[in-house]
């Protein structure tokens, strides 16, 4: 409740402003009227800018306003990988649209994320890495996280029209006190490719 509510007063905030340069004050309409996204800043976060950017759909030149900013950092939190999304706009006078500032909180603390049968893994590795430099061998233990890697997995051992033959099982590897040490995800063996 706290981020929405932190998350609203920035809004207001920033769409007073716009108010007073069109001399009304700012009503609660306000956050619902779209803006032009000029650009977008990633920052607090150890995963690439690019990625999250990707990820939370936003485009420069998009309209946004703040429901379309709550979906997008509903998307990218949705990934586990991070705890929270906070965004602010910032205006420069004289130029149309706004600035966008996503502030990034990330999950962890992080396991070593491993596939196996680890002599299979290196092409596995390499898909995901092709496909967004967010997916790293080290992640958070978080139910959504383990999902997002899984089915990105999956994706990699799909056949070549891009289905996904089986799920990927995923299990938290622990030590000999229960304390969580690796995230592990088994490949499939196929019988009769």
């Amino acid at each position: 409740m706290f981020r929405i509510v932190e998350i609203a007063s920035l809004m207001v905030f920033s769409l007073c402003f716009l108010a007073r340069a069109q001399e009304r004050p700012a009503t609660s309409e306000d956050l619902h009227k779209l803006v032009e996204l000029q650009g977008i800043e990633v920052t607090g976060t150890r995963l690439p800018p690019n990625s999250v950017i990707r990820i939370s759909g936003l485009k420069i030149g998009q309209m946004v306003n703040d429901d379309a900013l709550k979906q997008a950092s509903d998307k990218v939190t949705s990934t586990g990988l991070v705890k929270s999304v906070d965004y602010s706009y910032s205006i420069t006078p004289g130029k149309p649209g706004v600035s966008l500032t996503l502030k990034v909180t990330d999950e962890g603390p992080l396991l070593p994320a491993r596939i196996l049968p680890e002599e299979d893994s290196q092409p596995i590795w390499a898909c995901l890495q092709s496909s967004d430099p967010i997916f790293s061998r080290d992640m958070p233990n978080t139910e959504n996280a383990i999902h997002f890697y899984a089915i990105n997995i999956a994706r990699c051992i799909g056949s070549p029209r891009g289905t996904v033959r089986d799920p990927v099982p995923a299990t938290v590897a622990c030590d000999g006190d229960g304390k969580s040490i690796a995230i592990n995800f088994r490949l499939p063996i196929y019988r009769g490719r």
